[in-house]
This record gives C-alpha cells, structure tokens and sequence, in this order.
C-alpha cells in the first residue's frame, strides 16, 4: 500500500507533472510516518500552556510570552498563541494586547515588544496586526466593553502606516532593515529600511483594515466604509503588481525611491526573485484570486523541490540559492527550516482554497514530528531541519506552536480560527 505520509503525497493534481521531473527526490534521513498523534501532542502542549502565561509587577495586565528563552510580550508570537489558547486563559491574550496597545506611542508608532519591565521597544516595527488582533479576542471571549478606550490608539497607528509605510501603486513598504518577523528574509535583511514591499507585510494589512471596518461597525462609528474600501485597493495591488506571472508565485518589490536616473522617470517596480515563506501569505489571508492561488499551491507549495518538505513547510523554497538549515539566532534562521507557524498558516490557507485533504497531510507531518521530540526529548523546538526533522533550537519554545493543539481538528472541520470570514 502506498503511504499517503511519503515525501510525494498522492495528489491527481500533482503526479503527472512530477512524474516528468528529472531530478532526484530530497533526501529525508527521518522518514515521515503516517499515523495520527493530534491526542497525544494536543495533551502535552496542555500541560506546557503554564510556560506561556505570565504576569510582572510592572504591567497592569497578565500576558503570554513565547516560552523557552523569551519572556517579553512580542506582537505576532502572542497574537498567535492566544488563538490556540484555552478558553480559561483568554485573559492573558487579552492582556497582551491591551500592553501593547497602551505601548503606541502618540506618533502611532507600535512597539515590537514589551519587557517584562514595562520598557517598550521600538527599534524594529510591531507588525500590523492590532485590530485583527482585538477583533479576534472579542470572538473568542465574547465580550467588547475593553475595547472603546482603545479605539484612538488603533487609528493613530494606522495613521502611522499610511504616512511612514505607504509606497507605489498603493502598496506599503516595510520601513526596517530586518525584523518582520521573518527575520533573515533575503528580501529585506540587510537591505535599507523603507525600500521593500513585502507580500506578507502588505497581506497583514488587508487583514488590519477589514479587521478596523470590522471593529468601527461594532463601535458605532465613523471610518468602516473607507478601511474597507483601502483593504480592497491594497488586496487588488497585491494581485496585480506582487503576482509574477511568468514564475507563477508572488514576490516581494523593490519600492525604493533612491532612483538615480538621467532623464526616464523609473515607473516600474523590480520584483526580488526571492521565494520566501512570506510569498505564501496570499493564501492563508485569503488574498490570492483564486486562479492565483491554485497555481502558487500546484507549483510551489505541494512541490517538494520548493515548499513542500516531509516534516512541514519549508521556511524558504529548496531550490534557492540561500536555501539552509543552519540552527541559529539573533536573526532566527527561516532560509529553509521548518517552522510551526509556517506549516500551519499555509496549511489553513490550502484548506481555504479547496486542498483540505493536502492540508491536513501536510499539518500532520508537523504535528508528528512534535510528538516524536517530545517523546525523545520531553519538548518540542523552535525549529526542524527540513530536510532531516532534527530539532535546530530553543528547546521549550511553545509560542505559535500551540496552534498544534487544533489545527488537524480545525481543518477536518473547515474551521479557521485566525480567519476573519
């Protein structure tokens, strides 16, 4: 019987395509398995959720930290944690929001993260990520009342966003050297601040401007019908300017403004031939047109030559020439490891576009692979080497690996939790 778990998953869309690929297969020294492990991993991480709630007598309000060496409030680590967390526990994703939201500062500008200590930091930009943030905490709890003494706090940075980030045709620009989150992104890391778009920063922002439509039309006030419209110029740029027809992908720009030129205005703008988890952010945000999105997932998600790896989704396509599995920090390393939120927020975006069964293949990889370093070493990583399944680093980091807790149920169920519709 064929294992549906093999490196090449059985997929009618897939096989003939492949089956004209010359090239070897990728080696995975760790076979991937099949069986289902979701009970297993969903009970240890349960007993592990107390790593990530804290409290310090220099904020108002408890928190979630990653877990392992970190224990400040980080933006999208907590976002993401909370939605996997359980119910008894919300206030802590509550409470990092309000910190963080009390953290703007009146220029608009967010903090990336909070110490313990109360210092905010703003040497790197927080993502947009706030007003999907609350509109997700007041779905879950059920209640808004928090939310109303907020309300200016979310406008001034959007604001800040619109007059720090904007760049041509309407996209947004990230205004940092590295630090999206995807720290070592070639696409950004160690390029100047202010001169990349990048497709998973500006799908963030779709999500945040339907997120403040969402959130003014609960308020009662002004602005729904305008965030609205924005987020739907801005999914339309994305489609029409970020998507490389010729390669079938989507790809970061460069949307620099230092042009030196004699006498030809610069109207283009030059895609970074890059593939990076982040060009897989359409799917999940559910911004790729749909005939899009069926040939990012045909040609490069379930391709085990680029995305596609048997213990998840690589962080950075296999046939790239920076592609590696080095375990490091200080940047964290996503040229190719596999990472937990990587594997699960793609695979919730196949399941959007109609490819549940691949989606749930492909979480299961991951979700497997968490139950077998937990049962030889006790916790789970950071991080696994794609192309072997080795933990590379942090051992004890829950984080958005908590999402392990219900994504195989949520996918089975066609439920999204982190989606807006």
């Amino acid at each position: 019987m064929t294992d549906p778990f093999a490196v090449t998953m059985e997929m009618d869309r897939y096989l003939e395509k492949q089956a004209r690929d010359p090239r070897p297969r990728p080696a995975f020294p760790i076979r991937p398995r099949p069986g289902d492990d979701r009970s297993y991993v969903a009970a240890r991480l349960d007993d592990m959720v107390a790593d990530t709630l804290r409290t310090s007598p220099a904020l108002d309000y408890p928190y979630i930290a990653p877990g392992a060496i970190y224990d400040s409030v980080w933006t999208w680590d907590a976002y993401f944690t909370g939605l996997a967390l359980p119910l008894q526990h919300l206030d802590h994703f509550v409470g990092s929001l309000r910190i963080l939201l009390e953290a703007i500062r009146t220029d608009g500008r967010a903090a990336s993260l909070v110490e313990p200590d109360g210092t905010a930091n703003y040497d790197h930009m927080g993502q947009p990520i706030h007003a999907q943030w609350a509109l997700a905490a007041i779905r879950r709890t059920g209640t808004e009342e928090w939310l109303a003494p907020y309300w200016p706090a979310l406008v001034a940075t959007r604001d800040w966003h619109r007059r720090e980030c904007s760049g041509r045709r309407g996209l947004y620009r990230w205004t940092d050297e590295s630090g999206s989150g995807i720290d070592n992104d070639p696409a950004i890391y160690g390029r100047f601040g202010g001169t990349v778009g990048l497709v998973d920063m500006n799908c963030f922002h779709v999500r945040e401007l339907d997120s403040m439509a969402a959130l003014a039309e609960l308020l009662g006030v002004s602005g729904a019908g305008e965030y609205r419209r924005e987020a739907e110029r801005l999914r339309q740029a994305i489609n029409a300017f970020m998507w490389d027809e010729r390669a079938g992908t989507y790809r970061h720009l460069d949307l620099s403004d230092l042009h030196r030129t004699t006498h030809q205005q610069v109207t283009w703008e030059v895609p970074l031939q890059v593939g990076t988890w982040g060009c897989l952010f359409p799917l999940w945000t559910g911004v790729a047109e749909p005939a899009l999105a069926d040939r990012l997932i045909t040609e490069h998600v379930l391709n085990p030559h680029r995305y596609l790896s048997g213990f998840g989704i690589r962080s950075m396509a296999a046939d790239e020439s920076m592609y590696n599995n080095v375990a490091m920090a200080d940047p964290s390393n996503w040229q190719g490891p596999v990472w937990g939120l990587s594997t699960f927020l793609t695979c919730y975006g196949l399941a959007r576009y109609g490819y549940r069964t691949e989606a749930v293949r492909v979480a299961s990889r991951l979700v497997n692979l968490m139950a077998d370093d937990l049962r030889a070493n006790g916790t789970i990583h950071e991080s696994y080497h794609a192309d072997t399944g080795a933990p590379l680093f942090n051992p004890g980091f829950i984080s958005w690996n908590l999402l392990a807790r219900r994504v195989l149920d949520d996918l089975e169920a066609g439920v999204d939790p982190t989606a807006l519709d």
